[in-house]
């Protein structure tokens, strides 16, 4: 079972996540935009913001403990 600490933490780096990725959502709806305009550049943010959030997926913190059974 986790420490009061570790499940102080973890809920600090839940919040943190939830604030990195509602920043990405937002660059990519702009990129989505831009996108309209069939801009080289906007493609390569809209392909940059995908891997920045398919990086903040739970399959990319198996390293931490949320979700985990003691």
């Amino acid at each position: 079972m986790p420490t009061k600490q570790e499940t102080r933490t973890e809920a600090v780096i839940d919040v943190a996540e939830e604030a990195v990725r509602a920043s990405i959502e937002a660059a990519e709806k702009v990129a989505r935009v831009s996108l309209d305009a069939s801009t080289e550049a906007a493609r390569k943010v809209q392909e940059s913001l995908r891997h920045a959030l398919d990086a903040l997926t739970p399959e990319g913190r198996k390293g931490t403990t949320t979700g985990k059974s003691a």
